[in-house]
């Protein structure tokens, strides 16, 4: 079947995959995870903040109803990065003596949105893979099944598996393609957490 010779071709380039270095350090993290990019599962502060210590006063974002809306603003993906940083330019333009603490604690809330997104997506991706791992097992057993079928089995019987065969190889494809996609959106999000990082430090005196 062309399906099954494209879902193994397939299996044989992403085993290749695994063999790079970024793989092999994801895989040995956690082996739930199909990326090639390297697994981060947490952003800490020190990777994209050079700005004032956050400190035991970092949780202090909340309690603030101006800090806590805009961090999970501009965190938002929804949010166009360029209108992100025009709403961080307008909020330091606003503040008095106490800038530099109100901005630090506003990184504080952007920096805990993110990671709590990012935690989200990184979860998803992981049930995703687990996913794709059981409807490649179906497709095998499938496959091993037609290979053990009895000479004497009816064309209606085989047909109906080849079809059940067909549509699962199908939407292993698709879902392979669609991988990529889902791959690239963790470090999506860390590109705009460590852009408008550097855009609230802009404004530090």
């Amino acid at each position: 079947m062309k399906n099954l010779q494209a879902l193994q071709g397939l299996c044989v380039l992403l085993t290749a995959l695994a063999g790079a270095p970024d793989a092999r350090a994801a895989q040995s993290v956690d082996p739930d995870w199909p990326c090639i990019q390297r697994l981060v599962p947490e952003v800490s502060a020190g990777m994209v903040w050079a700005g004032p210590p956050l400190e035991e006063q970092a949780d202090d974002w909340r309690s603030d109803p101006e800090i806590s809306a805009l961090a999970q603003q501009i965190a938002a993906r929804r949010t166009p990065l360029e209108d992100a940083k025009s709403e961080v330019a307008s909020f330091a333009a606003a503040q008095g003596g106490d800038k530099d603490s109100r901005l630090t604690l506003l990184f504080a809330g952007l920096l805990e949105s993110v990671n709590q997104e990012r935690a989200s997506i990184i979860e998803g991706i992981r049930r995703y893979a687990r996913g794709q791992a059981s409807l490649a097992d179906r497709i095998q057993r499938r496959e091993d099944e037609l290979a053990a079928l009895p000479e004497q089995t009816s064309e209606d019987q085989r047909k109906a598996i080849l079809e059940q065969q067909y549509w699962d190889s199908r939407v292993f494809d698709e879902r392979t393609r669609s991988l990529t996609y889902l791959c690239e959106q963790p470090v999506l999000l860390e590109q705009r957490l460590f852009a408008l990082s550097r855009e609230i430090m802009g404004y530090l005196d």
